[in-house]
């Protein structure tokens, strides 16, 4: 049996920055949507900006679902698991959608 190659700290913080970098634009938004809640007063344009990323961020949670959900239909062996994670995931995101 071989064993694994080990884990180099160079190309492991590479891959993070990469990952870091694909949802940093997720959490700025998510970041926008909290502090939006804890100020007092917006202007409707601020408003509707914040219903709109609202709105995209629904969106991209039903299509990360319906993903998820023929994913779940190709594997049978994890397809109850991955159709409750997918229940989880909408209801999440429906629930953010509501509360902005």
């Amino acid at each position: 049996m071989a064993t694994p190659d080990p884990v180099d700290p160079v190309t492991l913080e590479i891959k993070t920055r990469s990952i870091e970098q694909t949802l940093l634009p997720l959490v700025k938004q998510i970041s926008t949507l909290i502090s939006h809640r804890e100020r007092p007063l917006c202007s409707d344009r601020s408003l509707r900006a914040v219903a709109r990323v609202g709105q995209a961020v629904n969106l991209a949670v039903e299509r990360f679902v319906t993903v998820g959900e023929t994913i779940a239909d190709d594997n049978p062996e994890i397809k109850q698991d991955m159709y409750e994670a997918c229940k989880e995931a909408r209801v999440a995101g429906k629930i953010n959608y509501i509360l902005i």
